[in-house]
């Protein structure tokens, strides 16, 4: 009888423990996931800033200054911070072949998500106009 008595005993405690730790959180959270926020329309001007075009190249993005053509960073954008859209998407050419705009290179669409891709991953805050 006391053999049964402790089997039952450890049963409810390992039942209860069980309980407690689903109840509280001891596992991993899958829903801290979901409910994160993901902007859809990033996401897109992302996968169309690095995905190649239909011939198979990749476009390079080069900023025109002062300086001549300069690959895309927070240093060579910092001029475009704040200033209108038309004067950025003005300045941006293919590195590869320096003639070519991007605007020229791509279609409207993907232009308008990849733009709104770099003015948030550069924080430029663009203006219209």
């Amino acid at each position: 009888m006391k053999r049964a008595s402790q089997v039952l005993i450890a049963t409810v405690a390992l039942t209860a423990s069980s309980v407690l730790l689903a109840s509280s959180g001891g596992g991993f959270n899958t829903g801290s996931f979901s409910s994160q926020r993901i902007d859809q329309q990033y996401e897109l001007g992302k996968s169309y800033y690095k995905s190649a075009q239909a011939d198979g190249t990749r476009l390079e993005y080069c900023i025109q200054g002062s300086n001549g053509l300069k690959k895309l960073s927070r240093k060579s954008v910092r001029q475009f911070k704040n200033g209108p859209v038309s004067n950025f998407v003005g300045s941006l050419y293919n590195c590869a072949n320096p003639q070519v705009k991007i605007a020229d290179a791509v279609p409207q669409d993907q232009g308008d998500a990849i733009l709104y891709y770099l003015n948030k991953r550069f924080k430029l805050r663009l203006k219209a106009g």
